[in-house]
């Protein structure tokens, strides 16, 4: 069995290739995306048909889109992940760059799902075990 780090950083190896058979390849059937309410497609994502439509419709407003992770962090089969995220507007040509969290749930050799955090220290905190009061 392929450890949950390696299987994520393939993901982002597809992400940056442009790869999406080979990202789409590494999750489950039932395969679930969170992102922010405040999120430009907030709420909940599922269905490689409709995180297909979300990626597009994100990425369709931008000349220039790239994911750099900068630190992960692995508890059991969740991977944490601090990443920088930069864009160059299409029409404004505006750049920017914001540094988010991601919480990859590993299960197996596939991923099962995904949880965007506005911001990196939340992602890391929703990777610790939850203590007893």
């Amino acid at each position: 069995m392929t450890e949950p780090l390696d299987v994520v950083r393939a993901m982002y190896e597809a992400i940056d290739a442009r790869d999406w058979d080979g990202g789409f390849a590494l999750l489950t059937d039932d395969f679930e995306w969170h992102e922010p309410a405040q999120a430009f497609h907030g709420g909940k994502h599922s269905g490689f048909e409709e995180i297909r439509q979300r990626l597009e419709a994100q990425l369709e407003v931008f000349d220039e889109f790239s994911i750099e992770p900068e630190e992960f962090r692995v508890e059991g089969q969740r991977v944490a992940v601090s990443v920088r995220q930069r864009a160059r507007g299409g029409v404004s040509g505006a750049e920017v760059e914001i540094r988010i969290g991601h919480l990859w749930t590993v299960r197996g050799d596939e991923i099962a799902r995904l949880d965007v955090f506005a911001a990196r220290d939340e992602a890391l905190r929703a990777l610790e075990p939850e203590r007893p009061a």
